[in-house]
């Protein structure tokens, strides 16, 4: 009996020191996640302050956050650039890479375009571009034929414009390439109008940045340790919650 007692003490022992142990180990891991998050903020404030500078020396924020260890200027900040900023962009806490983006912008916007009669008109416009994927965006008010080529290659063919509904909005996916682009177009409604904007995501911007940390998972959303830690450029307190 006096040795059953004794094994049901050690046996309620161990499960104390489990117990114990398991809180000392979430209570460690707590911690470490709350300084990680400190160190977060603390990067991110670092990489900030670095981009800033380079919007002060060129006018613009980069377009990728690589940028920063670049000797030599990225197209388009050539003007002022005096690189490089870092010689390492780190990864955060948990192993993974910060996020850093940009908002599109808009590289070229036509005026209004009228087909007058007579012969059909063919229009060319040059725009600078870095190398990117960027979208064409075309508010077609009647025009019912208009080949759209960049570059050389045609990416509107005509039999895509309709005249219903009236704006009829056709938006692509394009690829642009570094430096001069070339957007050429014709129409042969006499009558009608249309409108062509080029959007890019990836380009040196003067608006604003978006930087930040996935957290604990290296995914977007999430809780606790795996909630998104954002720092906003253009927002006051910069890191968003």
């Amino acid at each position: 009996m006096k040795k059953g007692f004794i094994f049901l003490e050690i046996i309620i022992g161990i499960f104390i020191f489990c117990i114990l142990l398991a809180g000392i180990f979430f209570a460690v891991r707590n911690i470490m996640n709350k300084a990680k998050v400190i160190s977060v903020k603390a990067q991110i404030s670092q990489l900030a302050l670095l981009l800033e500078q380079v919007k002060n020396d060129t006018g613009l924020y980069p377009a990728f956050l690589t940028d920063l260890l670049s000797n030599s200027p990225p197209k388009l900040q050539e003007n002022g650039w005096d690189g490089p900023y870092t010689n390492q962009i780190p990864l955060d806490p948990w192993g993974n890479p910060y996020f850093y983006k940009v908002p599109p912008t808009t590289v070229f916007n036509s005026p209004k375009l009228p087909r007058s009669y007579g012969k059909p008109e063919t229009y060319t416009a040059n725009f600078e571009a870095i190398e990117s994927k960027g979208k064409i965006r075309i508010v077609n008010y009647g025009i019912t034929a208009c080949n759209i080529y960049l570059n050389g290659e045609k990416i509107v063919d005509e039999k895509e414009f309709k005249n219903n509904p009236i704006p009829q909005i056709i938006e692509k996916e394009i690829n642009l390439k570094q430096g001069n682009n070339i957007l050429v177009w014709a129409r042969s409604t006499p009558g009608d109008f249309l409108y062509v904007s080029i959007i890019v995501d990836n380009m040196p911007t003067k608006e604003y940045f978006i930087l930040g940390s996935y957290g604990k998972d290296g995914k977007e959303g999430g809780n606790g340790y795996n909630k998104d830690i954002v720092w906003i450029s253009n927002k006051y307190p910069n890191f968003q919650e």
